[in-house]
């Protein structure tokens, strides 16, 4: 689905592009009905002129000549006849070219607009007078070539047509430009509230719009429901892993026992099933309280926690002198719960540690989504060996060195429940053993700095 923004700029400018073109149909209408009205009256008006003079000239008893009949390239065209007892005398203007205008009949006097063909094409817009006098009766008729209104408003109307276009791109740009600036306050607010919640723990920003506090309120409700689900389901798996882990112990102590000496296959069965036993709990229980694939939007600053968590390898492993090198960018942010990628990074960590020489490198990115590998310079694993740990089932390979077992089924569960993808190979630069980590590219996870 498109977003409100893109649709709201596309469905307003569809709307000016429409009001526009109403507009200038509506306009190009009325300017050439005023045109046509403008010139029907200047034919009418140099009618009038010409029949005053020829009536004035009449009734001196001489035929006039008149300069606006003689006026060639004036635009009008003008005819005039004389009858005076039974002979006809028919004037012509010279722009009619002996070209006479085929006035119809009229009973009696008085005046009448009409549209004739003209000889070269278009028509004639005409207005003839009809006038009886004592001595004879007078026929005019003015005319002049709708060409003389329509060219230039043809060349008006091509002016107008470019001009309303160049109108409406300028106000389609404007309406994109407010409307991106009017929902530039979410984009804005959406990168506050990740700021916000990295840094303070919360979603509800004390600055946020009037219009979206209230959906900010639901979310933070929603999200506090869910923290709190979440915080009594950990109690409570903390609970019965506790509760369980006392007859566990009971069992290998059990086992233990000098009575069991004697019975060493059922000692050995019993060892074996409760080791088997204390794994899979274990691992059910980590399973289960995993927060899950950001639910929240929650994010963390990979950069600082995996400081914490190096510091911590450093006391923990301090005999071995291991090399840890963090490439990490300094404001890369993970996307997910803390809690639950710190039990990951941990147990990869802790891994790497115990098999590492001398060196390990952790680095980390989101070029294409959030990813991680971490690397070391042990023994690191045989092709077929990895065939077998890729088969999540926490075989291990040496039962006197923890690691590269149940370590690793913890973590392909963590990123498993986070839709990501976990990698085992061997390590290019260092020739050791190599984890990688990918998760689904959602969301940006680097973050300007402070």
């Amino acid at each position: 689905m498109k977003s409100v923004a893109s649709q709201l700029q596309v469905g307003l400018s569809g709307l000016l592009i429409s009001v526009f073109l109403i507009l200038f149909a509506v306009n190009d209408h009325v300017t050439f009905a005023l045109a046509n009205a403008l010139q029907w009256q200047e034919i009418s008006r140099k009618a009038e002129y010409i029949r005053s003079i020829l009536l004035h000239s009449l009734k001196q008893g001489h035929i006039p000549e008149s300069p606006c009949l003689d006026a060639q390239g004036s635009g009008f065209y003008c005819q005039w006849e004389w009858q005076q007892e039974g002979v006809r005398q028919v004037y012509l203007s010279p722009s009619l070219e002996e070209m006479a205008i085929a006035l119809p009949d009229m009973a009696g006097d008085g005046s009448l607009e009409l549209k004739l063909h003209h000889p070269k094409g278009g028509e004639l817009r005409v207005v003839t007078f009809v006038h009886t006098l004592p001595k004879g009766k007078l026929l005019l008729a003015v005319a002049q070539s709708d060409a003389v209104q329509k060219n230039p408003l043809r060349k008006w109307r091509f002016y107008h047509l470019f001009l309303t276009f160049f109108i409406i791109l300028i106000f389609i740009a404007l309406v994109y430009w407010y409307v991106q600036l009017q929902f530039d306050v979410f984009g804005r607010l959406q990168r506050e509230v990740k700021q916000w919640q990295i840094r303070h723990g919360v979603r509800m920003l004390p600055n946020a719009p009037e219009e979206v506090k209230p959906l900010l309120q639901i979310l933070e409700q929603q999200r506090a429901m869910e923290e709190r689900s979440l915080h009594r389901l950990r109690r409570t798996l903390g609970q019965i892993g506790h509760t369980l882990k006392i007859p566990i112990t009971v069992l290998f102590h059990l086992a233990e026992a000098p009575e069991m000496q004697q019975l060493p296959k059922l000692r050995a069965v019993l060892t074996e099933q409760t080791h088997f036993l204390e794994s899979v709990l274990e691992r059910h229980l980590r399973r289960a309280s995993l927060a899950g694939p950001n639910p929240n939007g929650e994010f963390f600053r990979l950069e600082q926690e995996m400081a914490t968590l190096v510091r911590a390898l450093d006391m923990l492993y301090y005999d071995k002198g291991l090399e840890i090198s963090v490439r990490v960018a300094k404001n890369l942010c993970c996307p997910g719960n803390r809690e639950d990628f710190l039990e990951l990074f941990g147990n990869l960590a802790d891994n790497a540690c115990k098999w590492a020489k001398s060196r390990i490198i952790i680095s980390a990115g989101n070029e294409t989504g959030f990813w991680l590998t971490l690397e070391d310079d042990g023994p690191g694993v045989a092709e077929e060996q990895l065939a077998i740990l890729r088969q999540w089932r926490g075989k291990r390979f040496d039962e006197n060195r923890p690691g590269q077992g149940l370590g690793l089924v913890i973590a392909h569960d963590i990123v498993a429940f986070y839709e990501g993808e976990l990698t085992l190979a061997r390590s290019t630069e260092l020739g050791g053993f190599m984890v990688s980590i990918r998760l689904p590219h959602k969301e940006e996870c680097l973050l300007p700095g402070d």
